[in-house]
């Protein structure tokens, strides 16, 4: 497996500690949200399995190409209007996310459409890249913010205020029937693999099965990353009020100290380099998005100095969206609207499977 494939999930994994995800975990802690974990790692194990080995089987191929080659138009057509919105909206909700979280917690004077805006002038070089320097990128911006990561994992749960009996509290309610929504919402940690949908034409290896050792690394990362997104904060702010508040990931954060430190809040720690990690999941969701509405609509005389300038207007599309959604939701409806996508990842997942066969039926795979 390459190794950008887990550059991918793991991006996918840090980004969605601070999303709606916890918020949402946590708010049905009494309701089974630890026997929905446990499936959803086994749920994003299936998943990265049929990814993986599907993909190997077509190097250098994206999906909307393999869609075109071996599908029928009426399938081709709806597919890449289905990936082109979904991966949109997946990077839409991390930008606006993040959004709210710097205005309450660090630029509350500023407002909300110039935070917007900041990241959307970032975001807009980023994305117009071609695939393998956006895998470049997420490579070096990774490698320095996973050990800072792994850092505040260990801070969070060595912290002196971390207390065991709000964990055992919150284990001991294991006996409830899983919720769909947190199943869904914990399943969506490890959607990373389906950014393969365009990566995959950067990996041009020859075909390779996924073994367990991979499978084994992506389980035991997974069941780290939704054990310290949904026991940190409960273990630090307690069992019974957690549903409170709003950023449990940020006002976890904050609750920590470096004795030692040239910091010495942790937020002002966590705030910078959980941004970078936005970042990499935004421009990887846009990446992919933008790539793909590429399949749909091109127009091949829009040019300028011999530069085709359908991606700028695609660009200018994801702007106006932005600007008017970051000003039109509020925090309660923002996490909603999260709610109700994460809650469209396993029949979306089934539906993208259902592809995946009759792909590999027409290939003769």
């Amino acid at each position: 497996m390459n190794r950008f494939v887990y550059y991918l999930i793991f991006v996918n994994m840090t980004a969605n500690m601070i999303s709606a995800v916890p918020k949402i975990l946590l708010d049905h802690r009494m309701a089974g949200t630890i026997v929905s974990i446990l499936l959803s790692v086994i749920f994003g194990l299936i998943l990265f399995y049929i990814n993986g080995n599907f993909f190997n089987q077509f190097p250098g191929k994206d999906f909307p190409a393999l869609l075109k080659e071996y599908a029928p138009s009426w399938m081709y057509w709806p597919f890449t209007l289905l990936i082109a919105s979904v991966w949109f909206a997946a990077g839409l909700m991390t930008l606006i996310t993040y959004s709210f979280m710097l205005k309450r917690f660090l630029t509350p004077d500023m407002p909300i459409t110039w935070i917007a805006s900041s990241f959307l002038i970032v975001i807009s070089f980023g994305i117009l890249m071609n695939t393998k320097s956006v895998l470049y990128t997420v490579e070096n911006v990774l490698i320095f913010s996973l050990p800072l990561v792994l850092f505040l994992i260990y801070k969070s749960f060595s912290s002196e205020q971390f207390e065991w009996d709000f964990v055992r509290e919150a284990i001991m309610h294991f006996n409830h029937l899983p919720n769909y929504s947190a199943f869904s919402a914990a399943s969506f940690i490890f959607a990373g693999v389906s950014n393969m949908i365009i990566f995959n034409r950067a990996f041009t290896q020859t075909k390779t099965r996924v073994t367990w050792k991979q499978m084994s690394i992506i389980g035991s990362v997974g069941t780290l990353v939704l054990a310290a997104l949904y026991l940190s904060p409960i273990g630090l702010n307690g069992f019974e009020k957690i549903e409170h508040l709003v950023y449990p990931a940020i006002s976890t954060s904050d609750t920590l100290r470096m004795k030692f430190g040239i910091i010495e809040r942790v937020l002002y720690l966590f705030l910078p380099l959980f941004l970078a990690i936005s970042f990499l999941n935004l421009l990887i969701h846009w990446h992919v998005a933008i790539e793909t509405c590429k399949n749909v609509i091109w127009f091949k005389k829009f040019e300028w100095k011999k530069n085709n300038l359908t991606p700028y207007l695609y660009l200018i599309i994801f702007w106006i969206i932005t600007l008017i959604l970051v000003n039109a939701l509020s925090e309660y409806t923002l996490l909603l609207y999260s709610r109700y996508f994460y809650n469209l990842i396993p029949p979306l997942t089934l539906l993208f499977f259902f592809s995946f066969w009759f792909i590999k039926r027409r290939a003769k795979l």
